[in-house]
């Protein structure tokens, strides 16, 4: 099993084990209670993540989407779950097809293993055998504590990482990020595109984002955005934050084909080529569509961006803390 790691093997840890895709508001109680019990244990909380996602291992068939990149669920995982430390394990067929024992085994022989927090309805190992009842059994036996969470719900449904996914798809950003505990957001670094918004007056930032990188549904969406110097950090630190307006779709007026992410940056005109952005959809304003003309893009555009402006003027991000 290969994984890379910041920690020491004789570093006492306390784990929590998941894909974590989104670092939503359940997986922020569970980082909270293992904050809990390390501090009880005298160890490090750490959090141990998979890459790829682990459905496209187990299900080559299905084409995956997932709501953050690796480096952004580790960045969030700083940001909201207060965990620094890691163990990223390369997910392979073969890690796949280990037992519950067998992957623990591992996770015991290479590092110093003192607890293990997950929620209920947690399963490790081939065929998920590695539920609860064994990884009690295991831990007695191996000296572990272990604790199980109970889930996280909100309007009566348990929050999860697909009913977020499922809110994301069909636009419903703000749904979404009360879920999530805060913002659906994307990174990328700017790409020169065809310079059409600089020409209708309103020049936009072009994302390409990665080909599993979900993204909202076709629209026009109040976000903000903080531009770094760097593609190294995706949690929004040590950047610049402005109100936007964000498209995201073919643009159907233009005959377009790639789907991409355009960013308009509201009141001020920097050069953003090749700068790394990092953009929080905060409201979706509404469905993308294809226009007669270009002078009612260009009113349409117009009418988003004040209604953006007004929006955002009104905005914290009180509005996801817990």
């Amino acid at each position: 099993m290969h994984y890379t790691t910041t920690l020491t093997p004789d570093e006492p840890i306390v784990v929590t084990i998941g894909n974590f895709d989104g670092i939503h508001r359940g997986h922020q109680r569970l980082m909270h209670e293992l904050r809990v019990m390390a501090a009880e244990l005298h160890s490090m909380p750490v959090l141990v993540t998979f890459t790829p996602h682990t459905l496209q291992v187990v299900r080559p068939d299905m084409y995956i989407y997932y709501l953050t990149t690796l480096e952004e669920k580790l960045a969030l995982t700083e940001q909201y779950g207060g965990i620094s430390n890691t163990i990223v394990i390369e997910f392979t067929p073969e890690v796949a097809a280990m037992s519950a024992t067998e992957f623990m085994n591992t996770l015991r022989t290479n590092f110093t293993l003192r607890g293990l927090v997950v929620g209920e309805n947690f399963s490790l190992g081939r065929n998920r055998m590695g539920d609860i009842t064994f990884l009690r059994e295991y831990g007695q036996a191996h000296g572990i504590a272990v604790r199980a969470v109970p889930l996280e719900e909100k309007a009566l449904a348990r929050i999860s990482s697909t009913r977020i996914r499922t809110l994301v798809n069909e636009g419903e950003v703000t749904e979404a990020n009360a879920l999530l505990g805060h913002t659906v957001r994307l990174g990328g670094i700017v790409r020169h595109g065809d310079e059409r918004g600089r020409l209708l007056g309103f020049p936009t930032a072009n994302l390409h984002p990665d080909a599993h990188r979900l993204l909202p549904a076709n629209g026009v969406y109040a976000v903000r955005v903080h531009v770094q110097d760097t593609e190294k950090s995706d949690s929004g630190t040590a950047s610049t934050v402005y109100n936007g307006v964000a498209n995201v779709g073919v643009r159907p007026t233009f005959n377009g084909k790639e789907r991409l992410v355009e960013v308009h940056l509201l009141d001020v005109q920097l050069n953003l080529y090749d700068a790394y952005l990092v953009v929080e959809f905060i409201k979706r304003l509404r469905n993308e569509q294809r226009f007669s003309g270009i002078e009612t893009l260009k009113a349409q555009i117009a009418a988003d961006a004040e209604q953006a402006r007004q929006l955002l003027q009104s905005y914290s991000t009180s509005n996801y803390s817990q």
